[in-house]
């Protein structure tokens, strides 16, 4: 009985001893399994994290255009609002205007109607004379013509004097007086 007691401690030995490489192989196994795995998650993570902030980034680009479309919007209800305001003053002033024409052609219309008589009867008071009529408009259109004719002498004399290179007229003018 002693032998086999030996025997038994020889082999329960032996199996410790054989166990103790297996369960370090199995050991290192499940630990290469576990890093494994840890890896998997932290890449899965790391890609969850990098469509997080691309959502973000999306998000934000969002809000930025919904604020820039609203400051396009309140500026195109205020241009209305004025369009409109505008608008309704012209109509006003469309009305106004049609109203005041209106109340002149009325008045014309009832001045042709009471006074048929020609604006230039008004305008004389008597007998129109041969003498009024050509003496006054005679004589004064007579002076207008000295007159026009004179600024128009004076103004080809002065053309003539600085065409011939002596200068203005009134300067010779002057100059053949004093000298």
């Amino acid at each position: 009985m002693a032998v086999k007691n030996n025997n038994k401690e020889t082999h329960s030995e032996l199996d410790e001893a054989e166990l103790d490489p297996i369960s370090q192989e199995s050991a290192r196994q499940e630990l290469d399994e576990y890093l494994e795995s840890l890896q998997e998650r932290e890449k899965g993570l790391k890609a969850l994290e990098d469509a997080q902030q691309f959502l973000e980034d999306q998000l934000e680009d969002a809000n930025t255009e919904i604020d820039r479309l609203r400051r396009e919007l309140d500026k195109a209800v205020v241009e209305a609002e004025e369009s409109e305001y505008l608008r309704q003053e012209a109509e006003n002033a469309r009305k106004q205007l049609e109203n005041t024409l209106y109340s002149i052609q009325e008045g014309v219309e009832d001045a042709k109607v009471t006074d048929l008589r020609d604006e230039r009867m008004h305008r004389r008071q008597g007998v129109v004379g041969i003498d009024a009529v050509t003496r006054g408009p005679f004589i004064r259109g007579m002076l207008a013509g000295i007159i026009v004719g004179a600024v128009a002498g004076f103004l080809l004399l002065e053309i003539l004097a600085l065409g011939n290179g002596k200068g203005e007229l009134i300067s010779l003018l002057l100059d053949a007086a004093s000298g």
